[in-house]
């Protein structure tokens, strides 16, 4: 399996792109979907994105997240 590793930048266009919904189920680890959900908090943190809803389903393993611009 690959490790999927996203950087905040690329989070945040992936979801820009999905107007706010997203499932990523490419992860390979609880671990790191732990991590997809931690940058989705700094994103939050930083003003770009607000987090309404996140969840780590263990299976299938996937991450996903409801955000939406902030005001």
């Amino acid at each position: 399996m690959t490790k999927l590793k996203l950087s905040k930048e690329e989070l945040l266009e992936q979801i820009q792109n999905s107007h706010g919904n997203i499932s990523i189920s490419s992860i390979s680890s609880t671990e790191e979907g732990e991590e997809l959900i931690a940058l989705a908090k700094h994103l939050e943190l930083e003003g770009r994105i607000v987090l309404m809803e996140y969840c780590l389903d263990k299976k299938p393993l996937s991450v996903s997240l409801k955000t939406k611009k902030p005001d």
